[in-house]
């Protein structure tokens, strides 16, 4: 049994108490066949960390110059649901089950996230299977998606060109 997130906010058109659920994208879609985002950075309004997926599977953030582990690249695969993916590793930013951010080496339900566009003009990518949030603490590490929550600076990212970092 899949879970759905559901949406947190009342969209445009829609009610109170009315319940926005959305469908669940194919476990391996042909990611070469879906909209290629440019090549980008995420930058953590929380301690100004990028985002990056070490070789290994890890998943925190840096600031080194030139880092080339912070090199994203995100696919958008449905109507406000994207996929990450490291472009130095090949790997795929996942969530488990706990809440735990990892790099993936192959495309499974964990690694979808909803992106949200904030009126802050930061962006937000919730985990579609746990909805709960990709977050950052102010030293670079993960922060676990259950003490994750609407309004931290930890969930907030911007997505920053690599060619003007």
């Amino acid at each position: 049994v899949q879970e759905h997130c559901l949406a947190s906010t009342t969209p445009s058109g829609m009610s109170e108490g009315e319940v926005t659920v959305f469908q669940l994208v194919p476990v391996t879609p042909d990611l070469s066949k879906l909209g290629q985002r440019s090549l980008i950075k995420l930058y953590c309004r929380n301690g100004g960390h990028h985002l990056r997926i070490l070789p290994d599977g890890t998943v925190n953030g840096g600031m080194r110059e030139n880092d080339p582990y912070e090199t994203l690249r995100l696919t958008s695969v449905s109507a406000g649901m994207v996929v990450i993916k490291g472009e130095t590793t090949g790997r795929y930013l996942a969530m488990n089950k706990n809440g735990l951010l990892y790099g993936s080496q192959t495309l499974n339900d964990e690694c979808y996230f909803l992106e949200n566009f904030e009126e802050n003009n930061y962006n937000t990518y919730r985990s579609q299977k746990y909805c709960w949030y990709v977050a950052l603490k102010r030293n670079g590490q993960p922060k676990l998606g259950p003490s994750t929550h609407s309004g931290q600076k930890a969930i907030l990212f911007l997505p920053r060109s690599t060619s003007n970092v």
